[in-house]
């Protein structure tokens, strides 16, 4: 039967063989997630703007209409027979690939709630076109469904060269009080790893070949699951344990950040867990992996009584032993936030030795705007406690800080010498110094962005919550 329907569909669809090349394939470029794009804009000129749209999704007890793209919401970028391509989720439940060079919508697919987070590629590698090339696509559990009785469809199997759905995935309820999706998967080999907000850790085949009827619906095959929390975390953190980061992939390990205040170490192959550390706090940063094999860690101050901040973690090491050092932001509220670290660090490791600092360098910006640059190899004179003012502690050595007009939950780009980083109403440019020195080259101000650029050949791309995606020069 499922032969039969792919054959339908190859009919129904025909696809033309394509030479898709991924450039950035997933959040924060790869699955080190340490990688940003080859160039930065000189300027922040608007090339051109394509609208997004508005939906309805139901946030904090009521209904928001919400606009553009927001946290993390980074476009994906492709060379598709030899033309740059982008794949954009939006706010208004939509998911789009995007002409890079104008602007022009190719298609669009509408999912059943806002989409905030950012898809990844899977490419099957050979066989039948029609269903080699899949985006993983997360959304929120569902606008209007009953959150505790009705099927979530909140992660996708999405064609990356038409748009049709392949599969849907039902995330079940659990202890967490989320159903949604905001993590970006990963790939190992023909399998996929990725952490739901209802605290499970999935591994799946997002390949349609081995998608599985369920009703109306395709589902794919599911191999293992795990949980990231335990039952006694619901005393400290309730209900409030739904995994937002996205993995990051060490060999064939995924590390994950738990909504629980813990790393988990989780096996790409079966549903084992290789390592813990309990951290701390809420973690909803996506750890990228430095040159030297360590993880670097941003932490929201909620659920703990020392401050947020980053931290750099050895998971070679147990306990204590793994933290190599820790950089705590002064508390300041901001919305909900009470201080610490909303977005992701980023470093620019993969742009070589002859990157500012060696490439050695790595930045951060806290939820009050402070963004810092620092020598995440080096140490400096101070030292502190940890999230749970226990510890005692290293610091980095920190090169330079500004304080941006308002606060913010995005995550700065760190692409060789610049940095790119939105906030409430505003979007920065920076050249960095071989001293991580911070200068300020250009600035946008009076739009919202809360999304995660990307940047490519002296151009960014980035959507605001005022409804539109930009390309900049």
């Amino acid at each position: 039967m499922k032969r039969t329907l792919i054959f339908l569909l190859s009919l129904a669809f025909p696809v033309i063989e394509a030479e898709v090349v991924p450039l950035l394939p997933t959040y924060l470029g790869n699955f080190e997630r340490n990688y940003y794009g080859n160039q930065a804009p000189r300027k922040l000129r608007v090339l051109w703007r394509t609208h997004l749209g508005t939906g309805k999704t139901f946030f904090k007890e009521r209904v928001n209409h919400m606009s553009g793209a927001g946290w993390t919401g980074q476009p994906l970028l492709f060379q598709e027979n030899g033309k740059l391509v982008l794949i954009q989720g939006s706010l208004d439940y939509h998911l789009r690939k995007i002409d890079a060079a104008t602007g022009k919508v190719l298609w669009a697919t509408r999912l059943d709630d806002s989409i905030k987070g950012t898809p990844t590629y899977f490419d099957r590698g050979s066989g039948d076109e029609s269903t080699r090339r899949v985006l993983i696509t997360g959304s929120r559990h569902g606008f209007g469904i009953n959150l505790r009785q009705d099927p979530a469809w909140s992660l996708r199997g999405i064609s990356f060269d038409d748009g049709r759905e392949f599969w849907r995935h039902d995330t079940v309820l659990t202890d967490s009080n989320s159903r949604d999706c905001d993590a970006s998967a990963v790939i190992v080999g023909d399998r996929a790893a990725l952490p739901l907000e209802n605290g499970k850790f999935l591994l799946f085949s997002p390949d349609p070949l081995h998608s599985r009827s369920h009703g109306a619906w395709h589902c794919p095959r599911i191999d293992h699951t795990s949980m990231l929390y335990h039952k006694n975390d619901l005393r400290v953190y309730g209900n409030e344990l739904s995994c937002e980061s996205s993995p990051t992939l060490l060999g064939t390990t995924a590390y994950v950040a738990a909504g629980c205040g813990r790393i988990y170490a989780q096996s790409t192959k079966t549903s084992s867990t290789y390592w813990s550390l309990d951290v701390g706090g809420d973690l909803e940063s996506t750890m990228p992996l430095t040159q030297d094999g360590c993880l670097l860690l941003g932490i929201e101050k909620q659920f703990m009584a020392g401050q947020g901040g980053v931290m750099k973690i050895n998971p070679q090491k147990y306990g204590s032993a793994a933290v190599v050092w820790y950089l705590p932001w002064p508390d300041q509220a901001f919305y909900e936030w009470q201080g610490g670290i909303v977005g992701s660090v980023t470093l620019n490791a993969r742009y070589g030795s002859d990157a500012p600092g060696g490439g050695r360098l790595a930045c951060a910006v806290s939820v009050d705007g402070t963004l810092r640059v620092f020598d995440h190899t080096r140490l400096g004179n101070d030292r502190s406690r940890g999230p749970r003012l226990d510890g005692d502690f290293a610091q980095p050595l920190v090169l330079d800080s500004v304080l941006l007009p308002a606060g913010t939950i995005s995550t700065p780009v760190f692409a060789n010498d610049s940095i790119l980083i939105g906030y409430d109403d505003g979007l920065d440019l920076y050249r960095v110094s071989d001293q991580g020195k911070l200068r300020r080259i250009d600035r946008i101000r009076g739009k919202m962005f809360d999304a995660t650029p990307i940047v490519w050949d002296g151009k960014a791309y980035i959507a605001s919550r005022d409804g539109y995606l930009y390309c900049l020069h």
